[in-house]
C-alpha cells in the first residue's frame, strides 16, 4: 500500500506536467491533485503515525484548495514543491554526514571502495562531502535568486530540469581536480562509485 502510493505521487506529478507541456493546463491540475489526493490516503492508511483522522482533514483541505486555485498556480507549486523536496534531500544527505563524529559520505564511499584511505585521500574526500554539501544547497536556493536578480524566466527553466547540467559539469570537474590533487592512486570509476553507493543505501 505504501509503495503503492509513493508511486502514485510520482504517476501524478509526472502525468500532469506532460499534460500541461501538451496544452491541457486544466486537465492537468485536477489529474494531479486527484492523483495526489489518492495516494495521500494510502499513505495515510499504510501509516502507523498517531493523528491519522487530522492528517487526512488537512489532505481534504489541500485537495479542496487544489480544486479551486488556478491550474497554473496549483502546476508551478507542485513543481517548486518536487525541486525543494529533491535538492533538500540531496542537500541533507551529504550534510548531516559532516557532524561531530560522523564520517563524510565521500569519505565512507571511497573506504567502501578502495579499504583504508591514505591520509590525503581522507582530507579530500572530506573537502569534497562539504563541496557537494554546498552545491546543493545553492542549488536550493537557484530558482529564488533567479526570481529575484535573474533574467526572466530562468528560474521557472531551473525548476524543470535547467540546472541538470550543473551537476554535470560538479561531476566533470572533480574527476579533474582529483586527479590532480590525488596522485600515485587508483581512482575509482563511476561504475565503482555508484555500487559503493548502492551498498550504502542497502545496508
Amino acid at each position: 500500500m505504501r509503495l503503492t502510493g509513493i508511486i502514485m505521487l510520482f504517476v501524478a506529478s509526472v502525468g500532469a506536467h506532460v499534460l500541461s507541456g501538451m496544452g491541457f493546463v486544466a486537465p492537468a491540475a485536477r489529474w494531479l491533485v486527484t492523483g495526489q489526493a489518492m495516494a495521500g490516503c494510502m499513505l495515510l492508511t499504510a501509516s502507523v503515525m498517531r493523528w491519522r483522522v487530522a492528517w487526512g482533514a488537512g489532505l481534504a483541505v489541500l485537495a479542496a484548495l487544489g480544486y479551486a486555485l488556478p491550474p497554473g498556480f496549483v502546476l508551478l507549486a507542485d513543481s517548486v514543491m518536487l525541486y525543494t523536496v529533491l535538492q533538500g534531500a540531496l542537500l541533507l544527505l551529504f550534510a548531516r554526514t559532516l557532524r561531530p563524529g560522523r564520517e563524510p559520505l565521500v569519505t565512507m564511499l571511497a573506504r567502501q571502495v578502495h579499504g583504508t584511505l591514505r591520509p590525503d585521500v581522507r582530507l579530500y574526500t572530506r573537502q569534497l562531502t562539504w563541496a557537494w554539501s554546498l552545491f546543493f544547497a545553492v542549488q536550493l536556493l537557484l530558482p529564488a535568486l533567479l526570481a529575484l536578480a535573474g533574467p526572466a524566466g530562468w528560474w521557472r527553466a531551473v525548476l524543470h530540469g535547467a540546472s541538470l547540467p550543473l551537476v554535470l559539469v560538479m561531476f566533470g570537474v572533480e574527476a579533474g581536480v582529483r586527479r590532480w590533487r590525488i596522485r600515485n592512486f587508483e581512482h575509482a570509476s563511476i561504475m565503482e562509485s555508484v555500487r559503493a553507493f548502492n551498498n550504502r543505501a542497502r545496508g
